[in-house]
């Protein structure tokens, strides 16, 4: 590989690049200086680039960095891509870890479809490299693109407001930056071109076989053609998104401030005591507008659901990964919500997950079968 230029030898195009992001790290992601980072570097153009900014600006922000590869086992080539990711972070000075995953086998024990069970193992491994590496986030490669994708993939499956709007730039829940969400994936390749860093492609990217892949290759490039600044107009709804919810959460928090829900613990699950119900009181419920009630009861099954497997998904309002779950949940609080504005008691609605929501008295209560 070539040697690696500074920040003040790029052309000016790519230092601006690396400039934009320096911005989005400390101004969207409020990332502090001298924080430590472990970067998903899987081999392909997304990640390379990452590894190469930050890499570029970590003098600037005084950052720690160093990298995890997680070799899923699914390809021919996946240790060839582990090798290159490996050999790239050593390129620029960066330590890089390389782990071997059984997604295959984890797919069938738990009854998942492949490309979410290499989700659920790479995220995993992630974490615990963060905590070995005493690092305070994961950064992942996600561009524009990618967020566009995400809002349409949301939309299918049937997310509300906001969070249709797409990905976060930051989860303090998990621990994870998106530093380059407001990046064109094209700009990050010429960067990787004029340093000399090339990049391994995936070839299950254009398989057919996945909806997200499907998406992309067939319904975004449509939409595109109808508008040429697509990606930069669902980059503004993000914005929006963000924006509205930081409203509701403050508005959610005065709510509850106010008039808190009340909790039903029963025994303990795993040495931690397990919450099996929520109830949200007449008096907090009556006074909010219809908007709030909707995202106060999906707050509510969020909190109910916490740490089990209807939890598993990062999208607050589907709070599974299948559309037809996400939809059924909608219309659930949808008549929910209509029966406690028609004042009708003692009924009962199933959501999916195993969750139970329990309209009495102008109370609502959640529960969970255990």
């Amino acid at each position: 590989m070539h040697q690696i230029p500074n920040l003040q030898s790029l052309p000016r195009a790519s230092a601006l690049l690396c400039l934009q992001v320096e911005r989005f790290c400390l101004r969207q992601l409020d990332l502090p200086k001298g924080a430590g980072l472990v970067l998903a570097v899987s081999g392909g153009a997304d990640s390379t680039a990452l590894a190469l900014v930050l890499s570029l600006l970590a003098p600037r922000l005084n950052l720690r960095l160093s990298a995890l590869s997680v070799n899923h086992g699914l390809r021919p080539e996946a240790d060839d891509d582990a090798a290159h990711a490996h050999a790239v972070c050593h390129a620029l000075g960066m330590h890089c870890t390389v782990r071997k995953a059984d997604v295959k086998g984890f797919a069938t024990s738990h009854h998942m479809g492949e490309e979410e069970a290499g989700r659920a193992v790479r995220y995993a491994l992630l974490e615990e490299e963060r905590k070995t590496q005493n690092a305070h986030f994961i950064a992942l490669g996600h561009h524009r693109q990618d967020l566009s994708e995400d809002i349409v993939l949301r939309l299918v499956r049937g997310a509300g407001w906001p969070s249709l709007g797409g990905m976060s730039a930051r989860d303090d829940a998990r621990c994870l930056l998106r530093p380059l969400l407001a990046c064109d994936p094209e700009d990050l390749k010429q960067l990787l071109r004029q340093c000399g860093l090339g990049w391994r492609e995936d070839a299950s990217n254009q398989s057919m076989h996945y909806r997200r892949n499907r998406l992309r290759l067939q319904a975004l490039p449509l939409l595109r053609a109808e508008n040429p600044a697509l990606d930069r107009t669902l980059g503004h709804m993000w914005q929006l998104a963000n924006l509205d919810r930081e409203y509701w959460e403050k508005t959610l928090d005065d709510a509850l401030a106010a008039r808190p829900w009340q909790e039903m613990i029963a025994g303990r699950q795993n040495g931690q005591t397990a919450l099996t119900a929520l109830t949200l009181p007449s008096a907090l419920l009556r006074p909010l507008h219809p908007a709030a009630r909707l995202r106060l009861y999906v707050r509510a099954l969020q909190h109910l659901c916490a740490g089990s497997k209807a939890a598993m998904a990062s999208d607050i309002s589907t709070l599974t990964p299948h559309s037809t779950s996400a939809q059924a949940r909608a219309s659930t609080l949808l008549a929910l919500d209509e029966a406690l504005i028609q004042g009708r008691g003692n009924t009962r609605f199933q959501l999916p997950g195993g969750i139970e929501a329990h309209l009495k008295a102008g109370d609502v209560t959640f529960s969970r079968v255990l």
